[in-house]
């Protein structure tokens, strides 16, 4: 692979009108600024210290108040009430922040979250028969069910009634559930289309608090920062403002399975930032659940017990110790498989049965990472094949399955991230049909990734001051990423790989006058084509090792000065 991995997009300059209305602020921190389209002092104090807008309450859902009659209706009743979620940590957050807040007011709450391996994503039949089974009279579905037409017919016919909370796009034909809350409804007035599941859950909580004041939506802001950040939804506008709220609540450390998950994993005093969330919390959460296992991480939410938690949470990190390295195999595998051809097809396409289903999306990510590509891995089974896919922003890998549909069993997600079940009498025709369309879509393309830049900076800009007014740019993630600067004519010393299997690469850059240490992870595989002079960009850091901060560099790319 050469270098660059990215299309450099550098910034544009400030015009001087621009420039003055922004003067309180560093003149790099004025160019973040402006790259974002953040052009006056008080469109930046909005963005950086967002405000609860009025409009945002709960009640311009649609269907919220026939929701909340169908919760208060079944409290009433004594009805049991079944909370079903979803296995990733999204889902999870979800089903504990629903199942936690109805406990106050009573005590008939099923949580339930489907087994990845075995049932799959979403509601299905058999958990809805057991359910029954276990005299429940409401289910209420979260971060999941708006495409479940067969299964919500199916718990009507048993006499069950369903709620539906979802934040994936529906399909044409809407289930025929007993209310549905969805912001991307398409007749739902709410201005936030870009909710998390559990965004929706703390929208229906907060609803419900009017009517049962021993519910307080504040207490479960920290599990809508986690399900937030880890679905990785826009933090823009209300998203933003909630994820804040809830890291605030976060590094309190008031949630005893919260605070027990990152002592497994020796990161307790952490000051915990977005970026935490995405690699740490998130994917301990998610492990289990991947290695069909999702009640460990909902079971330790749930608790407030300090042995138990610590339990759980020995378990998750060690079941977060498999999936990585189960990851790593199934990753070199799918390689292999998806690499032979040359050139490469237009979507790589890795099936084999032997292949662990819980990890599929994990590889299918690192292909798409890698070759910059829409991937598909997944297992086949004896009758149906089931499948992760992860694409580009190219190629909208949810409407191309909505085109291949009726070769489908099931199948849901969104533009870069989805995934399907076929039986296999139709899998050879699914490949040609994706392939053809992959082609029809990306030939004559110049599909490189590309990095935006937000200044061009030296080194020696790069100082506390400026990272102060870095980290109010806090939470960072989907359409509000880390700060990225470039600096010209740098040499390079100490280069070596560290980590694991070499993963990473760590050197110490310079401009003549000033140094800084610097890792790129997951560049380790450039160690030996680092230029005798050469331009950088990267995430300007501070590292914490052994109670020792120092600033650092994240490289994110290299090339020839």
């Amino acid at each position: 692979m050469s270098l660059p991995l990215f299309n450099w997009i550098e910034p544009n300059p400030i015009p001087n009108d621009i420039a003055h209305e922004l003067a309180a602020f560093s003149p790099v921190f004025r160019s973040v600024l402006y790259q974002r389209g953040l052009f006056t002092e008080d469109e930046v104090l909005n963005f950086l210290l967002p405000k609860e807008p009025n409009w945002y309450s709960s009640e311009q859902l649609l269907h919220i108040e026939k929701a909340c009659k169908l919760i208060h209706d079944s409290i009433q009743n004594q009805d049991i009430i079944a909370v079903y979620g979803d296995y990733d940590a999204d889902g999870i957050t979800s089903t504990v922040l629903l199942s936690l807040a109805l406990l106050k007011i009573t005590d008939k709450i099923i949580p339930y979250i489907p087994n990845r391996l075995t049932e799959g994503y979403g509601l299905n039949k058999t958990a809805l028969a057991s359910l029954f089974g276990q005299g429940v009279k409401l289910v209420i579905t979260v971060d999941n069910g708006i495409r479940s037409v067969e299964e919500v017919d199916y718990a009507n016919s048993l006499g069950m009634k369903i709620l539906i909370t979802d934040h994936h796009t529906p399909d044409d034909h809407l289930p025929h559930a007993s209310a549905i809350l969805n912001p991307k409804l398409p007749t739902d007035p709410y201005p936030n289309k870009n909710l998390a599941g559990v965004g929706v859950t703390y929208k229906l909580v907060s609803a419900l608090s009017k009517q049962f004041p021993e519910i307080n939506p504040a207490d479960y802001l920290d599990l809508v920062a986690i399900g937030t950040v880890a679905d990785v939804v826009p933090l823009e506008g209300e998203n933003r403002y909630l994820v804040r709220k809830g890291l605030a609540a976060l590094n309190q450390m008031r949630r005893q399975g919260i605070s027990s998950l990152l002592g497994a994993a020796n990161l307790l005093s952490l000051n915990i930032r977005s970026s935490d969330i995405s690699f740490q919390i998130g994917p301990r959460l998610n492990a289990s659940g991947r290695l069909g296992s999702p009640n460990t991480p909902l079971d330790l939410l749930l608790s407030s017990d300090h042995r138990k938690c610590g339990s759980l949470a020995q378990v998750l990190e060690n079941h977060n110790f498999q999936r990585k390295n189960l990851s790593k195999e199934l990753e070199r595998q799918a390689k292999i498989l998806t690499t032979l051809e040359e050139p490469l097809p237009f979507i790589l396409i890795a099936l084999d049965p032997d292949f662990h289903l819980g990890v599929s999306g994990i590889a299918a990510g690192s292909l798409t990472r890698k070759y910059y590509l829409p991937s598909i891995v997944g297992n086949v089974g004896k009758e149906l094949t089931t499948a992760s896919c992860r694409s580009i922003p190219e190629f909208n890998i949810i409407s191309a399955l909505d085109e291949c549909q009726d070769l489908l069993h099931r199948y849901g997600g969104h533009s870069l991230a989805a995934g399907f079940t076929i039986c296999n009498d139709n899998l050879a025709d699914l490949t040609k049909r994706l392939l053809d369309l992959a082609e029809k879509q990306l030939a004559g393309l110049d599909i490189q990734p590309s990095i935006t830049i937000d200044a061009v900076v030296s080194l020696d800009q790069l100082n506390s001051e400026l990272y102060s007014e870095l980290e109010k740019l806090e939470p960072t993630g989907c359409q509000n990423p880390e700060a990225s600067f470039l600096t010209r004519n740098l040499t390079a010393s100490q280069i070596k790989v560290v980590g694991q299997d070499g993963t990473h690469l760590k050197m110490t850059v310079s401009n003549g006058n000033y140094s800084l240490d610097t890792i790129g992870f997951g560049l380790g595989y450039l160690v030996d084509l680092i230029p005798p002079q050469f331009d950088a960009v990267y995430n300007f850091d501070l590292n914490e090792f052994r109670g020792k901060k120092s600033f650092q560099l994240k490289i994110l790319d290299l090339k020839t000065a």
